[in-house]
């Protein structure tokens, strides 16, 4: 092996790529230290203001020309980094530590916005922990303006390179020369963080999350990507390099080849048509999945819209985000499912007690029901946005009927209240997630009630096993193709067919051209998956 070093990490862009190492270790803006005299607190406050400004106008320019140039889900990146730049909380902590503690605004707005990332971190789940990139972006963009400095390097790239970084960050990509950029490695990320969707959209090889190993990398001439392994190769020895140009030989083929199902209407051999959607965890993410051959949203998971914020979403802006993705999709199903936080994260204005397992705890469809007018704010906003498209809506952690009957009593009082008040709606389908054992156990009762169920594969594989899925040293028994685990999406199917409605499945397996064959012969017809999945998925489906 020679002085090889292999990194792995999160597959987060598909391909293979060889070229020379770009290592990219920008200095974020240092502002001076010392404090600001009293007299001049107020230029200081009216200078950050200046710099607020001037930062937003530059991204909304910047989101403009994405959105121009038909890169809509990067320029959505760019427009709620505008929106981030004013957050009138964030602004205010900056000029009160401008004021109260003599802070220049520079050293303030990184050290308010390291606060505010610091606590998407500690956040479990991975988009919202992922957020944190934008708080540190767009605070370094306003400081840097602050001191006069710039964060940038990338677009210096000379030749085509693989670009090694701890992270990069939105306004890093929006600059790069794409065409001389043959893949990424970073320490940091995870799948949805935006060095990944970018690498995604982009189509460029990706491996994010390595660690701190990546520094061993940095002296490397040559650097190999597998963004399908999840794994990179520094200086790669000739065996290794044989290897690899034969996958990326073969990925290429495979690739052109899945380019075809892209678009098109996946059924089996023997006419049997499965519906292949995506899983959406934002709006943003809604084109993306159009491109890859997305047929509808088998789950729209509803939670970025609660977590990012000090106060519950409204009414109105819960429906805006659900009409948009009804627009983008047209006729196309999307299935919003209402909100699922586990108790291991806060909600704003919720007081939640401490638990000690949240996964079997104070979430889904339970809290919803104990919660009736967060509950009811967001069903009201589900039936005004299905006025625009084809939505369904989807219960979580449903354990019994009495659950689904409550639920859908809220729902029908909620038409009738936004009927009297002349507000217009849609008709809108009720399905529930079968990701409790309960849930499939009772599939034929509540295949009565509801007009579709979705498997939620990764729930109803960990608590049937009792296996945490997050467990490392439980990974050999959590499987989606354990016999108990296909014996319970048996039981659905079968319930569902004889009260004739169909199911879908949206967990992992879903997407997982092994558990593909199993699911369909049971009686799944529809499968969602993350969007870069489905051709591959339509693929399998054709010649089973």
């Amino acid at each position: 092996m020679g002085g090889s070093v292999r990194l792995s990490g999160v597959a987060a862009s598909e391909g293979i790529a060889v070229g020379p190492a770009y290592v990219y270790a920008p200095r974020g803006p240092e502002p001076e230290a010392g404090s600001i005299p009293g007299e001049a607190v107020e230029e200081e406050v009216s200078r950050f203001r200046r710099a607020v400004e001037t930062v937003r106008e530059r991204l909304l320019k910047t989101a403009a020309g994405l959105r121009e140039a038909g890169s809509g889900e990067e320029a959505a990146i760019f427009e709620a980094h505008a929106e981030l730049a004013a957050d009138p909380e964030l602004t205010a902590e900056v000029e009160q530590r401008v004021r109260e503690e003599g802070e220049s605004a520079a050293s303030a707005v990184l050290a308010v916005g390291e606060e505010y990332a610091e606590a998407f971190v500690a956040m479990d789940d991975e988009y919202m922990a992922a957020r944190a990139d934008d708080v540190r972006d767009v605070s370094a963009q306003i400081a840097a303006e602050l001191v006069g400095g710039s964060s940038s390097g990338l677009e210096g790239l000379e030749r085509p390179s693989v670009i090694l970084a701890r992270n990069l960050l939105p306004s890093d990509t929006a600059r790069l020369p794409r065409e001389r950029v043959l893949g990424f490695v970073t320490a940091e990320g995870s799948r949805t963080s935006h060095v990944a969707i970018m690498a995604r959209s982009f189509g460029i090889p990706a491996v994010v999350g390595v660690g701190d190993r990546l520094e061993e990398a940095f002296g490397a001439s040559v650097v190999a990507v597998d963004g399908t392994g999840g794994y990179a190769v520094a200086d790669p020895d000739p065996d290794t390099l044989e290897d690899l140009e034969r996958r990326r030989k073969k990925a290429a083929s495979e690739a052109a080849l899945l380019e075809e199902y892209r678009h098109v209407e996946a059924r089996t051999r023997d006419g049997i048509r499965i519906e292949v959607s995506a899983n959406l965890g934002s709006p943003e993410e809604a084109e993306e999945a159009l491109a890859w051959g997305a047929e509808g949203v088998g789950l729209f998971r509803t939670e970025f819209l609660f977590m990012e914020r000090e106060e519950l979403p409204s009414e109105e802006e819960q429906y805006i985000a659900y009409r948009r993705v009804a627009e983008i999709f047209g006729e196309r199903p999307v299935i919003v499912r209402t909100l699922d936080v586990g108790g291991d994260k806060d909600l704003p204005g919720i007081d939640r007690p401490a638990e000690e397992n949240p996964f079997l705890g104070w979430r889904g469809i339970r809290m919803s029901l104990d919660l009736p007018d967060l509950f009811r704010t967001q069903l009201r906003a589900v039936l005004r946005a299905a006025a625009h498209g084809n939505l369904k809506v989807m219960f979580p952690m449903v354990t019994g009927v009495e659950e689904v009957r409550a639920a859908k009593a809220h729902l029908e009082e909620c038409r009738r209240e936004l009927e009297e008040e002349g507000t217009s709606c849609g008709p809108l389908e009720v399905g529930v997630m079968v990701e409790t054992p309960a849930a499939a156990i009772l599939a034929a009762e509540l295949a009565r009630e509801v007009s579709f169920f979705s498997i939620g594969t990764n729930d109803l594989i960990q608590y049937t096993l009792a296996a945490d899925r997050g467990n490392e040293l439980l990974r050999h028994l959590y499987r989606a193709d354990h016999p108990a685990v296909l014996e319970l999406v048996r039981l659905t199917c079968e319930a569902a067919k004889k009260e004739g409605i169909w199911v879908g499945a949206c967990g992992e397996a879903a997407g997982d051209p092994d558990m593909i064959p199993h699911l369909i012969r049971l009686g799944v017809t529809e499968l969602s998956m993350s969007p870069p999945s489905i051709p591959r998925a339509k693929r399998v489906i054709s010649r089973l």
